[in-house]
């Protein structure tokens, strides 16, 4: 089973992608385009997501997310249906979202609850886990939601990772 990370927008994030892809095994990172290209053209959103699907191949496959990742995996989800196996996602960026994108995650509703598992930080400045866990309640009240007690957007938690992904 491959495993797909989709890390955070900015490029600080490549780091943390390729320190749990090492540890995971049988994963790979993606890199957005914008890490090595300055220029993001208007349909940046569906190049990426188009590239996504290219990397996943039509195989079943497991996607660990953090931030804005997490917002590219609801476009997975909803383009490519039944490829993703477990889904991470860390550190959902709400205050950072439209009211459009927050409305993305609703497909969510369509998972099973075992096959999700979202972790956020207790003060993440991006969405405290008060917020994180009220949303994803709306969405399905079923789903996991892990509290971690940091007050950043830092998402180390490679034995929570390793443990779901069994």
């Amino acid at each position: 089973m491959q495993t797909i990370i989709l890390p955070g927008y900015s490029l600080k994030n490549k780091d943390w992608a390729e320190g749990i892809a090492k540890e995971l095994g049988s994963t790979f990172v993606h890199n957005w385009n914008h890490w090595t290209n300055e220029e993001k053209p208007p349909d940046w959103i569906d190049q990426e997501v188009q590239k996504i699907r290219g990397e996943i191949d039509g195989k079943q496959t497991n996607l660990v997310t953090k931030s804005l990742g997490t917002y590219f995996s609801t476009q997975i989800l909803k383009r490519t249906p039944g490829v993703c196996q477990k889904l991470i996602l860390c550190g959902i960026p709400l205050n950072d979202l439209s009211d459009e994108e927050k409305a993305e995650y609703q497909v969510l509703a369509q998972i099973p609850k075992e096959f999700i598992l979202v972790i956020q930080n207790e003060t993440d400045s991006h969405a405290t886990f008060a917020e994180v866990e009220s949303f994803i309640r709306a969405i399905n009240p079923k789903i996991t939601v892990v509290s971690k007690p940091r007050d950043d957007h830092e998402y180390p938690y490679l034995e929570d990772f390793k443990e779901f992904l069994g």
